[in-house]
């Protein structure tokens, strides 16, 4: 009977420090109620927190990549803007009329402003995308913010580029990188929504008809993604011509910061049916042609280190 209690009290002590131990595990912090104390808001809301290092180096590798070296188009592109007599391969002449380094003149600023600008149509998008499961959502949010970072950059790369292709009694101000909207940031909100469109809402239809071609059938994968994404963003390309148009305009019309929102509208409507209605549809193919030039290549060319990446 002794030995009977003996056990009972070595099997009642053991059963007592098994529960402190547990309630000390209890009582210990642990990772989510650490993080709590230093932050209100849920992990997973934390947009950092979904980030993928992949896809932060995707967007700071491929960005700046592609936008360096597209600086040649861009500036074609605002030349469009204001020059509706010159060719397609006239406007490129302007370009590279002082040399070919000179063609890339103005484009030190916008591919610094590529490192945040393809972090939110990269990184952010994807985690957008992840939250709302909306496709079109991330891409308006991403745009805005692409906006808001690339802006001010673009519009002196333009202001730049204008001026070097005329006299000093013709030179406009170019406006500070700290000056972060004016005209046609709406236009380059739209423009920038668009365009990446072709990349993430249309690619996967085009792809589908790659695939399903018989004449791409022996083509390897990347072939036809890359097919896919410059077909896509030909039509984002054109679809979003006019928005850019508007956007180069406004950068180098510098009577628009003068007028109130309702005349800065009246400005743009005469501005894009007057060009259209005096040059016809020889105007709009060029125009489409220098467009399709750089958003076709931009978004085809990030696609491409994104998939590397990511």
């Amino acid at each position: 009977q002794s030995s009977e209690q003996t056990k009972a009290l070595v099997a009642m002590q053991a059963a007592e420090l098994q529960n402190g131990a547990s309630s000390s595990r209890a009582c210990a912090p642990t990772g989510p109620s650490q993080a709590s104390l230093v932050s209100p808001w849920p992990q997973q809301l934390l947009p950092l927190s979904g980030f993928q290092n992949a896809e932060i180096m995707a967007g700071a590798v491929g960005g700046p990549l592609v936008v360096g070296f597209l600086t040649p188009q861009r500036n074609a592109m605002t030349l469009a803007a204001k020059d509706s007599q010159a060719s397609f391969a006239g406007l490129y002449r302007q370009v590279f009329r002082d040399g070919l380094v000179q063609g890339f003149r103005g484009g030190s600023r916008p591919t610094l402003a590529a490192v945040p600008q393809f972090t939110f149509i990269g990184p952010f998008y994807l985690w957008i995308m992840k939250q709302t499961k909306s496709p079109a959502l991330a891409v308006f949010v991403a745009s805005l913010g692409e906006s808001a970072l690339s802006f001010s950059a673009q519009r002196r790369n333009a202001q730049i580029q204008f001026n070097a292709m005329r006299p000093a009694s013709q030179h406009i101000e170019v406006q500070p990188v700290k000056q972060l909207v004016g005209p046609g940031f709406g236009f380059h909100v739209l423009r920038n929504a668009v365009a990446m469109m072709g990349i993430r809402l249309f690619a996967p239809f085009t792809h589908q008809v790659f695939e399903k071609t018989s004449a791409f059938e022996s083509f390897p994968t990347e072939a036809k993604h890359i097919l896919a994404d410059f077909s896509a963003s030909m039509i984002s390309a054109s679809l979003s011509m006019p928005f850019n148009h508007v956007f180069s305009w406004a950068s180098c019309s510098p009577q628009l910061a003068e007028m109130s929102q309702l005349q800065r509208l009246k400005a743009y409507a005469i501005f894009l049916v007057g060009n259209y209605r005096a040059q016809g549809v020889r105007l709009l193919g060029r125009d489409l042609a220098i467009r399709i030039c750089y958003t076709g290549f931009l978004f085809t060319g990030y696609h491409i280190v994104e998939r590397r990446f990511v």
